[in-house]
């Protein structure tokens, strides 16, 4: 639980302050790429039990956090649909500082559930979070972030 929680807080401290290090896209890469394999590989179980709900963090705080830690995020193209062959895509406008936000916002409820309810209802959680809404947001960062090295290189 401790390691899973430090994950998570590898992730959501840009979101909830200014971080002064040198390389945070790549060590936001690497916490993304160990919070995606940790989600693929998990098996959660239900806990029946009811707990509270919390109160969701504040969306423009934590989008202000992320525009001040990663100035270089901006908006990027992406295409809606390219799984038909006989449909033309469709090119949509995604924002970096969005996908984060949303990743933050949904990481830190997990956190929560983690030190406030058990580890079965965190996990299992975490992972409906992440198959409804958080893996695409996931999935963009990460090739948006694949992006920002090939220019830099």
């Amino acid at each position: 639980m401790e390691a899973f929680l430090n994950l998570i807080q590898r992730i959501t401290q840009y979101g909830t302050e200014t971080i002064a290090k040198p390389d945070k896209p790549l060590a936001l890469k690497k916490a993304l790429v160990d919070l995606y394999a940790l989600y693929v590989n998990l098996e959660p179980s239900f806990d029946e039990r009811l707990y509270e709900e919390i109160e969701r963090m504040d969306y423009g705080l934590v989008y202000a956090h992320v525009k001040v830690n990663f100035p270089e995020f901006h908006d990027y193209a992406q295409l809606a649909q390219f799984l038909d062959p006989n449909q033309k895509p469709e090119i949509l406008t995604g924002d970096a500082i969005d996908d984060l936000s949303d990743l933050i916002i949904d990481l830190s409820e997990v956190a929560w559930r983690l030190q406030n309810t058990s580890l079965d209802d965190a996990l299992w959680y975490f992972n409906t979070l992440m198959r409804v809404h958080s893996e695409e947001h996931l999935l963009n960062l990460l090739g948006y972030l694949k992006a920002l090295e090939s220019i830099k290189n």
